[in-house]
């Protein structure tokens, strides 16, 4: 039971992960930046693409993507470099 509860929990907490974009009028609104061009930003907030005039916005922030489950770190020592071999000569 507990671990239903925490994988709902963290599947609760990966879907309200979104774009905020800030009007100059107060307003926030939560969403997924979808594009735009020079003059406009679209968001997509629901199932609804909103388009927004960039003189009405006063910030857009980004929330950066979580990491996906297919994606592997790596190995301990990868990458790090390695001690040169031990000669017979310095031994």
């Amino acid at each position: 039971m507990r671990l239903r509860t925490a994988i709902l929990a963290l599947a609760c907490a990966a879907a309200c992960r979104a774009d905020t974009l800030t009007l100059r009028n107060g307003q926030v609104v939560q969403g997924t930046y979808m594009g735009g061009t020079a003059r406009t930003v679209k968001m997509q907030v629901d199932d609804t693409v909103k388009t927004y005039d960039v003189t009405d916005i006063a910030t857009l922030q980004f929330t950066p993507p979580s990491p996906t489950a297919s994606a592997k770190p790596a190995p301990a020592g990868a990458g790090a470099p390695k001690a040169p071999a031990a000669s017979p000569e310095h031994i």
